[in-house]
């Protein structure tokens, strides 16, 4: 199961687990979070895969 967090000025703010959820919906959702999290902190967002050990910048 992949575990994704979302990390704001080197903070973890939420830790999203994919529990059943398919791809294509992890990825609306992380989306969202992402894109509430940019407009109220105005700073970098990073999204980091615990499974695979990815980090992707916003």
């Amino acid at each position: 199961m992949n575990t994704y967090e979302i990390v704001v000025n080197s903070e973890v703010v939420e830790r999203i687990e994919q529990q059943g959820r398919s791809n294509s919906a992890m990825s609306y959702i992380i989306m969202d979070r992402v894109y509430h999290l940019t407009a109220a902190s105005k700073a970098f967002v990073e999204v980091f895969n615990r499974t695979t050990g990815c980090i992707y910048r916003v």
